[in-house]
């Protein structure tokens, strides 16, 4: 297999693994004002099963480094994706919405291996400029699944009962399991048969903990994932209760989105050769922090329309296309040899950060747009401040 396609192999393949965490989420949205009343409970509870599944997620995360480090990548992603798949099933049969919190705090547990394996695999294969552009593509591949999943959530949320969501939810993940099982092989080279010692995992851990370059760049990433978690967590809450767009409607909202976030993305292959990482990091800061602005402006003036959201977290989302990889890779590649456990702590941290986020909108969900607005423009700004110092610590190297 000549470079060229085993570089596009890989990229396909591990973007169809990491499809696996934006599925649960992007077409289980649409449906979270049809199981709010299916359950007769306020939406802030409902919307607290997303804050399970990244609570769950960030716990993973931790995990799953470590151990594909020791048996290497291929059996972990194996039998994560087998476990998650009967996950899918419980969510499905949950007949109340504390049963449901349970089976996506274990999805998310589950899912969480997948974009940290994925890392790892890129790590493993890739370094400097081809790692930054594998992320970027495997992440571009990802999003496809949101430009189409959400549409289908909403269609399934009209047409059918919420349950077939998680039906959909399972037939990907057997279909995943068995593109790995049958077309991947290993790519470790050396396993660390000292990786699930306690002592060793710790200094592992303290080593990379201790490392500036990898504490800025995973906090900045994790105020820009906030950002986007936000809008998962309450954009359906927003647009089908607050503004009366069907759900249909709203995933075709939500692909537009997240169509702009694709461009962004295979746009960012060829600007990373073009514009300095610098200049890159600070333009995408730059426009999270005005597009979260902007939004709650235009909510806090008494603006009723979708647009509102959606022109504002379009912004948003090509700031976050740019960042996000230029962050991933950054905090990796000073750890060839441990690129396991760094991704499982940067997946960690910022999933823990995200869950923050997204328990603060469901427990201070009040039936307008203003909590979301809030949390992405402080994300945004957060972002924004974090950069500067990212590219403070590379400019004094």
């Amino acid at each position: 297999m000549s470079e060229t396609r085993n570089y596009f192999f890989y990229a396909l393949i591990l973007g169809f693994l990491t499809m696996t965490g934006p599925i649960a989420i992007d077409i289980f949205v649409p449906i979270i004002p049809t199981l709010a009343n299916d359950f007769n409970v306020n939406i802030g509870l409902i919307e607290l099963s997303l804050t399970a599944i990244f609570a769950g997620n960030g716990l993973g995360q931790i995990i799953y480094g470590t151990i594909a480090d020791r048996f290497g990548r291929k059996p972990v992603i194996l039998i994560t994706l087998f476990i998650y798949f009967i996950t899918t099933i419980g969510a499905g049969l949950a007949i109340n919405v504390e049963t449901l919190i349970f089976w996506r705090f274990l999805q998310g547990l589950l899912m969480a291996s997948g974009r940290i394996l994925a890392n790892a695999v890129a790590r493993d294969l890739f370094e400097s400029e081809k790692l930054t552009k594998l992320i970027t593509l495997v992440m571009a591949i990802c999003i496809l699944s949101s430009i189409f999943s959400a549409p289908l959530g909403g269609y399934l949320a009209e047409n059918h009962t919420w349950q077939t969501v998680f039906w959909f939810m399972s037939i990907y993940a057997a279909i995943t399991f068995l593109t790995f099982l049958l077309f991947f092989k290993e790519t470790i080279s050396k396993k660390d048969y000292e990786a699930l010692n306690i002592s060793a995992l710790l200094r592992n851990f303290s080593s990379i903990i201790a490392n500036k370059k990898f504490v800025l760049n995973v906090i900045c990433g994790g105020f820009v994932l906030g950002g986007l978690v936000a809008f998962l967590n309450s954009s359906s809450g927003v647009l089908i209760d607050v503004f009366g767009v069907k759900p249909s409607v709203f995933g075709l909202i939500y692909s537009v989105v997240m169509f702009g976030h694709f461009l962004s993305a295979l746009a960012q292959q060829k600007l990373i050769d073009q514009i300095s990482p610098k200049n890159l990091i600070l333009s995408s800061a730059f426009l999270t922090a005005f597009a979260g602005m902007l939004m709650l402006g235009l909510i806090l003036i008494g603006i009723s329309h979708p647009v509102i959201i959606i022109v504002p977290m379009l912004i948003f989302m090509i700031g976050f296309a740019a960042l996000w990889p230029q962050t991933v890779a950054a905090c990796l590649q000073p750890f060839p040899e441990k690129a396991g456990a760094a991704a499982s702590l940067q997946g960690f941290i910022q999933n823990s950060m995200a869950a923050v986020v997204s328990a603060f909108l469901s427990i201070f969900s009040d039936g307008t747009a203003i909590p979301m607005g809030a949390a992405i423009a402080i994300c945004g700004i957060l972002t924004l401040i974090t950069s500067t110092m990212v590219i403070r610590k590379s400019s004094a190297k």
